[in-house]
């Protein structure tokens, strides 16, 4: 059986990291393409020497071009973005041509040497606020630059699929957790106050969210990169579940066996946030016959001990 050549933009980055490795483990050649401005060479020092590296930008077509042509990958993850919602409401025009202006420069490059199938990772973000499970077919409604970005890339993706023999995949994912994390979401600022003491300062606790593990993305968005050969398709990836953030903090205090104070602090409140986000994973599971299998549980534990926290037994 022939090696399967993949190539991976944003690599370096947290869910990239977890990609090079799951398609390491499955025999793939991998080729990471990173500008390093959020990723860290350190999250691929287990894979040193295994993977091809270009540093290099998205929104540089020759640089782009260049890789993808020596590569000549069958499946192409594209996961680099701005992806912080702060960052990329303070700068919304970088936010859009990141997002938007370099997924095609992707999907071009990848048009162009033949690629197979090209994986997006586009956002839960582009959803209203409702309660329920979410699916594909809910009109989007997104209430920030990033998910208006992540909506617009989508679009991208699909006209490809269409004028050319290129599939894609446009993979909505939910809030991700876990090891090697590169922006200060919700649940690292809490591990990070953790590894000051028994004390988070949070915005607002109640909002609810569909939280799934990195590793359970990464073998999920592989196995799109493989089942979806033809066509377009766009897929929920999460869990079917929601938590808040008090939610999470309670598991937390479960797990570590102590109690963990909340303090309410306005600034982190934000302007526009969604009660709910919940999806719908049914189009996931008939697309690739795989669910998530961590918990929210077994995700934190495993996340505590990587952050060198006490777990109780």
């Amino acid at each position: 059986m022939a090696i399967r050549r993949v190539f991976i933009t944003g690599g370096a980055g947290f869910i990239g990291r977890w990609v090079v490795a799951q398609c390491l483990e499955q025999g793939d050649q991998v080729a990471v393409y990173d500008n390093l401005q959020a990723g860290s060479m350190d999250h691929l020092l287990d894979f040193a020497g295994a993977i091809d590296f270009y540093e290099a930008d998205i929104l540089d077509w020759e640089a782009l071009l260049t890789a993808m042509e020596e590569v000549r990958p069958a499946v192409v993850f594209h996961l680099a973005a701005l992806h912080f919602i702060p960052y990329c409401n303070a700068h919304p025009q970088e936010t859009l041509r990141v997002n938007v202006e370099g997924t095609y420069n992707v999907l071009e490059a990848a048009a162009r040497v033949g690629v197979r199938t090209t994986v997006v990772a586009s956002s839960g973000a582009i959803y209203p606020s409702v309660e329920g499970l979410i699916p594909e077919t809910l009109p989007p409604a997104p209430v920030d630059i990033y998910g208006l970005s992540k909506l617009l890339a989508e679009q991208v993706a699909e006209q490809f699929a269409r004028t050319t023999e290129m599939a894609c995949v446009s993979a909505r994912l939910f809030n991700t957790y876990g090891p090697f994390e590169t922006n200060p979401h919700l649940i690292p600022h809490i591990i990070a106050s953790l590894q000051q003491g028994p004390m988070v300062e949070l915005g607002n606790i109640h909002t609810r969210r569909d939280y799934i593990y990195v590793e359970d993305v990464a073998r999920l968005l592989v196995a799109l990169g493989e089942r979806v050969t033809k066509g377009y398709e766009v897929v929920n990836v999460g869990t079917g579940e929601e938590y808040s953030a008090a939610d999470i903090v309670e598991i937390l205090q479960e797990l570590m066996g102590q109690p963990i104070e909340i303090r309410i602090d306005p600034s982190r409140v934000r302007k526009v946030d969604k009660l709910h986000q919940q999806a719908d994973i049914t189009r996931l599971y008939k697309l690739t016959g795989m669910r998530p299998e961590v918990s929210l549980r077994e995700g934190l534990a495993r996340l505590l001990q990587h952050e060198g926290l006490p777990v109780r037994s």
